[in-house]
């Protein structure tokens, strides 16, 4: 697949219930609910309110045929309330509740990893070749007749693979690898097409976004080489709450869009459900229509794959092997003091400046009166032609015609200059650029399709064998926060997962809180994996199987550790999915039993049956123990 065009990826249409996803239908936005499986009344509110707030699909936790068949109840009550949303039934380790499910709702989710197999144990097994076609066949069996059900009452499936949770044949062979969660796929596709089965949907969601956009490339590639073409379901799994939950779901589910790739979505979150539909509206929205990808010859390919592309030098700190860096625009501010200071991430302590994790590196100012002392390792950053110099480390911006007029003769200044893909076609701006050994790129755009136009700059610069540092610089113009998360996360993030940018600068005339900007730009950095500021937290959404009050243990265990930046913990509502889909995190709380904790380092249970109302401090301890603990400053 050319991922360098804008053009949808076409897939077969699938039909369920009332609703079609693939072909040439729109994005289908769908949600999970969270209620006790098995509680008819409450799943039935529930599922209601979220058909009444958009909600095109609406999955449930089925545990057993018992509740496979209280989602038989909860469709009957929607349909007599006039609400014919179809249902999905989520299934693991259960074939049999697959089988009931299939008979009453629209659609089933089976996963590869547990449908048959057994639960990974991360343990290394070797099979010979007769042991896995035996365990191939064992598989068809009861697929099939899985199949013959679904085929009976015209239910359709999905086949949802989750990284972390592939099963111990897999593992054997691939290890826990994206090629490993295709095969898992895979292995059932070539089922169903055989099988002359063709309403299938296909997921392979990771937390990493980095390992979710690669496997989703992957299978496409596999599908087409073996003339498939299934629609396909978009999710980060696990991503959390709050900002950080928004912002790594929209960098996973909008960098694939971007590239045309995806039926239907959901934007998981740990909170209720009805608050997952806006989030994935407006990401639906903003890549509706987006526009062609910008036209380009390069004998250059993006590799999918490859998250180092564009490979700069250092100008003053920026590029080659350093962090990203953060730019807050403060252009608007009157004065600079001691409470805008505090806003870029720095606390005053006798009236020395410390900055904390999240602290801004850059400021771009106007002709603000400096009221302050100012911290030592922030540099400003002023538009050349219009702001008085603010100080003497202060550095410039030009405009392009500045630069072009003056780049000669200043080849040995540090300098900013603003850039388009456009700008990128003069041949003067090119070989000014090449000589320039002193110049960083600020990176601007006025596409619709501002996520392509800036990708084919960075292939432009690279064709050229420029290695200027670059910044993405983008501005929005939406006074919904929620809108700016989604949209700047998606365009912004998928930059950095193929490895192309080493700033980032994000500004809104109707948003200009600078600390939630602040805060946003450094969410988007770490969920693109490219600048670790504070502890990655992996939180499913949670479902009927969850095992406690996850909302409120996820803040208290986010507050306790944020501080704890080189760790990734995992909170996790039940035992089904838990250890796999954490299995890459430091540490893990996941539900055992109602209202029992089980910790976790690692891929090891380590304590189990701890009360839920001590298991926080417990957490605390463990980490503690095993001397990844350090104080918050």
């Amino acid at each position: 697949m050319d991922f360098l065009t804008n053009n949808p990826y076409k897939t077969n249409a699938v039909t369920i219930g009332n609703l079609t996803i693939g072909g040439d239908s729109e994005i289908a936005i769908q949600t999970m609910c969270n209620t006790p499986a098995g509680d008819i009344k409450k799943g039935f509110e529930q599922a209601l309110e979220a058909a009444e707030a958009g909600a095109q699909l609406i999955r449930f936790a089925v545990r057993n045929s018992t509740d496979a068949e209280t989602l038989g109840e909860i469709r009957k009550l929607l349909n007599e309330a006039g609400i014919d949303t179809p249902l999905v039934a989520d299934v693991h380790f259960n074939p049999q509740a697959a089988f009931v499910a299939a008979r009453l709702i629209e659609k089933v989710r089976i996963n590869p990893g547990n449908f048959m197999d057994k639960r990974a144990t991360f343990e290394q097994t070797e099979y010979t070749e007769k042991q896995w076609q035996e365990e191939l066949e064992r598989l068809e069996t009861t697929f099939s007749q899985f199949i013959d059900i679904c085929k009976e009452h015209n239910t359709a499936i999905r086949i949802g693979v989750n990284h972390g949770s592939l099963s111990d044949r897999i593992m054997s062979r691939y290890g826990n690898t994206v090629e490993g969660m295709v095969e898992s796929a895979m292995e059932f596709l070539r089922l169903c097409k055989k099988l002359n089965f063709n309403n299938v949907v296909v997921s392979l969601k990771s937390s990493n976004v980095r390992v979710m956009t690669t496997a989703y490339r992957l299978l496409i590639a596999k599908m087409e080489t073996e003339g498939a073409c299934y629609p396909l379901h978009l999710g980060v799994t696990e991503p959390g709450n709050g900002l950080a939950g928004r912002v790594r779901s929209a960098i996973g589910i909008g960098t694939l869009l971007a590239d045309g790739i995806g039926d239907t979505i959901r934007v998981s979150l740990t909170e209720i459900p009805i608050n997952e539909l806006p989030a994935a509206r407006k990401l639906v929205q903003y890549f509706k229509d987006r526009g062609d990808v910008p036209a380009i010859e390069s004998s250059i390919e993006i590799d999918p794959y490859d998250y180092t592309f564009y490979k700069s030098h250092e100008v003053n700190g920026v590029g080659k092997e350093n962090p990203i860096k953060v730019f807050c625009d403060v252009r608007t501010a009157k004065i600079i003091d001691k409470q805008l200071i505090e806003s870029l991430g720095f606390i005053q302590k006798e009236n020395q400046w410390y900055p904390t994790q999240r602290v801004a590196d850059f400021i771009f100012v106007g002709n603000a009166e400096i009221k302050t002392n100012l911290p030592e390792n922030l540099t400003m950053v002023f538009e050349s032609s219009v702001t008085k110099v603010p100080s003497e480390e202060a550095i410039p911006l030009f405009s392009k015609a500045e630069y072009w007029q003056i780049a000669s003769k200043a080849f040995n200044i540090v300098k900013f200059v603003t850039l388009t893909n456009t700008d990128l076609e003069n041949p003067e701006i090119i070989e000014a650029l090449q000589k320039d050994p002193n110049v960083i790129i600020s990176l601007e755009t006025v596409s619709q399709n501002g996520f392509a136009d800036q990708r084919a700059a960075f292939i432009r610069l690279k064709m050229n064998n420029i290695t200027a540092p670059v910044i993405i610089k983008r501005d929005y113009v939406t006074d919904d926060w929620e809108e700016q998360i989604m949209q700047s996360s998606a365009d912004i993030g998928g930059l950095f997962l193929n490895g192309m940018g080493n700033g980032i600068w994000i500004t809104n005339p109707f948003l200009q809180e600078v600390a939630e900007t602040r805060d946003l730009m450094f969410e988007i950095l770490q969920g693109a994996r490219v600048r670790t500021s504070q502890t990655e937290f992996i939180a499913c959404p949670s479902c009927g199987r969850t095992q406690f009050d996850i909302e409120s243990v996820l803040a208290e265990v986010r507050n306790r550790t944020k501080h704890l930046a080189h760790l990734k913990i995992g909170v996790m509502g039940c035992i089904v999915n838990g250890p796999g889909e954490m299995a890459d995190a430091d540490y893990g709380y996941i539900g055992a039993a109602p209202n029992k904790i089980a910790l976790y380092k690692g891929k090891n249970m380590v304590r189990k049956n701890i009360p839920a109302n001590t298991a926080v401090e417990e957490l605390i301890t463990l980490i503690k123990q095993n001397g990844d603990w350090v104080d918050p400053q």
